[in-house]
């Protein structure tokens, strides 16, 4: 429940930058109604978890336990899956990779 509270905090945090409103994958409206998704059923549970400190499997892990708990229906947990891959761990990920050249 705190991953998924974290993924959330995140969002608002995101939600609450400058810059484009969401990723490239994601039409606006798509992005709007993941965002809405992101804080009703994560950032009212627990603090936000950084998705970039996971490894692929830990992360598909924690996805599934707190799709479970949230009680997503399957396109949601596939509109929020998205949402967080292109706003937050994909990020990340190139952060981190420019970092170590």
């Amino acid at each position: 429940m705190r991953l998924l509270f974290s993924l959330c905090l995140l969002g608002l945090v995101v939600a609450g930058c400058t810059g484009p409103a969401g990723g490239p994958d994601l039409p606006g409206d798509e992005t709007t109604a993941a965002r809405k998704l992101y804080v009703a059923k994560c950032a009212k549970c627990h603090k936000f978890y950084d998705p970039a400190k996971y490894s692929d499997p830990e992360w598909q892990m924690w996805m599934t336990k707190m799709t479970k708990k949230a009680k997503l229906k399957p396109e949601q947990q596939e509109m929020l899956s998205r949402y967080i891959e292109d706003n937050f761990r994909s990020s990340a990920r190139t952060n981190d990779a420019a970092g170590k050249q």
